[in-house]
């Protein structure tokens, strides 16, 4: 509007330009602080909510420790899903009565579309939920009847997402072992095919890092936590090995490692890559949360089923 008026001649120049500069100016000033409160505000209401949940969790009751359960001392036949129903809430149900045997010292995977209940099996298993119906057993004995720190101690888990803490890169590996000397340290990293990295770093196992500052890659950060997992040394293992997101020699490493760690170890893998599991004893096809195969590759090979289809297609992109 002011620029019309200068143009048609109705104000003169030196007059509308000052006054054009000068609302410009203190619009912005006027504007500023109401832009700023509205930010405040937005980040306040985010401050609160983390407040509420904070204080939600402060709240529970002491978790469910089973004082006096059975106290696990490893593994002497193995782990087993009986006919498990499962759903994260009551009205939607993700497992339909799911049986899976694992034999001590055999290794399973399970392999399946996104969201047939994978990962859901390994939360039951550790007992971060409990089943709605059915039992998880460890030789025999129903997970809700064993102390929680015995199971949890006897099952050593390798996520996708593997996370650093703040520290050394010692204390890091030694997370789940407080008590291990440097040189179980650097057994388990030699096993990671992590330590050769490691001694490339300005102060070795001394150095230090964070989730911030991290001097590992996504991969790297991988053959941590597998290290983490060996020096632990685990009965029961349970594998979520995604290595989709790391380059091919990265992914050899952390296949090379992941066969160390499984070897001779009662196991359980969540099979993404089917060419990791191969050689597994045996192999479980989820789809919608039912199982619908099973048996070793060859065996499923042949069935001419639904993982023959998902292993032809894999392969196809190879």
């Amino acid at each position: 509007g002011g620029a019309w008026l200068i143009v048609s001649g109705q104000v003169s120049q030196a007059v509308g330009l000052g006054l054009i500069v000068a609302f410009v100016e203190y619009s912005q000033t006027y504007f500023q602080p109401l832009t700023q409160l509205t930010s405040i505000y937005s980040m306040t209401q985010l401050a609160l909510t983390g407040a509420r949940r904070l204080a939600t969790v402060e709240e529970q009751d002491e978790e469910n420790t089973v004082p006096n359960g059975k106290v696990l001392k490893g593994i002497k036949k193995g782990v087993k899903l009986e006919n498990v129903h499962f759903g994260y809430n009551k009205d939607k149900e993700i497992l339909h009565g799911v049986s899976i045997d694992v034999d001590k010292g055999k290794s399973v995977a399970v392999v399946g579309p996104t969201g047939s209940g994978k990962t859901t099996i390994m939360n039951l298993i550790n007992r971060f939920y409990d089943v709605n119906s059915g039992k998880v057993t460890f030789d025999g004995v129903d997970v809700r009847d064993i102390t929680l720190e015995s199971l949890r101690n006897n099952v050593g888990i390798v996520l996708q997402d593997s996370v650093l803490f703040t520290g050394t890169v010692e204390d890091n590996i030694k997370y789940g072992k407080p008590t291990a000397s440097r040189d179980e340290v650097i057994a388990a990293a030699k096993e990671a095919n992590i330590h050769d990295f490691i001694m490339t770093l300005p102060d070795g196992y001394d150095t230090q890092v964070s989730e911030e500052n991290s001097v590992f890659s996504t991969g790297q950060k991988q053959l941590i936590s597998i290290a983490r997992t060996i020096l632990t040394n685990p009965e029961f293992l349970i594998l979520d090995e995604a290595t989709s997101n790391v380059d091919t020699v990265t992914e050899a490493k952390i296949q090379k490692a992941m066969d160390a760690v499984i070897a001779g170890r009662t196991s359980f893998v969540i099979a993404h890559r089917l060419k990791t599991i191969l050689n597994s004893d045996k192999i479980v096809v989820l789809k919608d949360g039912n199982v619908i195969e099973e048996g070793n590759h060859d065996e499923l090979i042949k069935k001419h089923g639904f993982y023959y289809g998902l292993y032809t297609n894999q392969m196809a992109f190879e």
